[in-house]
């Protein structure tokens, strides 16, 4: 859930709106991230500060077995999707 500073109003009714769906439904979600932000992120993550939890990662071949387990629930961390291009890694 992210909240906007410059849109308080807008925030807070997304949040309260998204309540009426329970803990474990999707939330709404409204995003405006800004250029410095996202690069400071890229920079963390690339220099190993931040990392991602992946609970498990799916060819996307099996896309429906990585649905069933997010609708299974107990996933800790992210499911990936990985797809591949045919060009080989740089």
């Amino acid at each position: 859930m992210s909240f906007d500073i410059d849109h308080i109003t807008a925030s807070l009714g997304y949040v309260l709106a998204s309540t009426v769906h329970g803990r474990r439904r999707v939330r709404f979600f409204r995003g405006d991230p800004h250029r410095e932000l996202l690069a400071e992120l890229t920079r963390l993550t690339d220099n190993g500060t931040l990392r991602p939890v992946v609970d498990r990662a799916f060819p996307l071949a099996d896309i429906a077995q990585a649905h069933r387990a997010l609708e299974a629930g107990g996933v800790r961390g992210k499911i990936v999707v990985t797809i591949r291009t045919g060009r080989p890694a740089e």
